[in-house]
């Protein structure tokens, strides 16, 4: 099993268990911003958080890659 990356929040390190919450969160959120919502909210909403999903989900993908 590979290893979560390692999360802070407020100088509370969060557990595996809870960095991969995180992870599979952000995936998720990515996938359905993804799916092309149409509606002029939605578009803002897709407008609003692509890029940092991108940035965060790269930022995830390091993390595996060196485990590997």
């Amino acid at each position: 099993m590979q290893d979560e990356a390692e999360i802070t929040i407020s100088g509370v390190k969060l557990s595996s268990a809870e960095s991969m919450t995180i992870r599979v969160a952000i995936d998720t959120l990515a996938n359905v911003l993804a799916e092309g919502l149409e509606d002029p909210e939605s578009r803002a909403m897709v407008d609003r958080y692509a890029a940092s999903l991108s940035r965060i989900q790269a930022l995830l993908e390091t993390r595996e890659a060196r485990k590997q």
